[in-house]
Formats: C-alpha cells, sequence, structure tokens
C-alpha cells in the first residue's frame, strides 16, 4: 500500500504534468493566432504591391500617352 508521502508525491506529479499540458495548449493556441495573423498581413503586402503596380502602370501610360 502507498504510504501517504507517496500519494502525495504522485498527485504532485500529476499536477506538474497537467500543467506542462495546459502551457503545450496556450502555446499551440497562441502560434495559430499568429499563424493567422500573418497569412493576413501576406494578403494585404500582397494587394498593397498589386495596387502599387497598377499605379505605377497607370501613371507611366499617361506619361507616354501625353
Amino acid at each position: 500500500m502507498p504510504t501517504d508521502a507517496t500519494q502525495d508525491h504522485v498527485s504532485l506529479d500529476l499536477r506538474e504534468q497537467i500543467a506542462r499540458i495546459d502551457n503545450l495548449l496556450i502555446d499551440s493556441q497562441k502560434k495559430q493566432r499568429e499563424y493567422h495573423l500573418t497569412l493576413w498581413q501576406v494578403v494585404v503586402a500582397v494587394f498593397g504591391g498589386g495596387a502599387a503596380l497598377f499605379a505605377a502602370g497607370a501613371a507611366f501610360m499617361k506619361i507616354a500617352a501625353g
């Protein structure tokens, strides 16, 4: 039969494992949010670059035509 000290040690180990799992879940959620944010940053950058190229092309055509 386990003693009280052994039971305390086992319950402490279980608490540590649960705390580690909780921390891993929190880290995973943070990385998932960062991933989605990064995707949106790339989308905005691509649209901004496309708009800049379109504006440059339009300005060039205006200069070339006039």
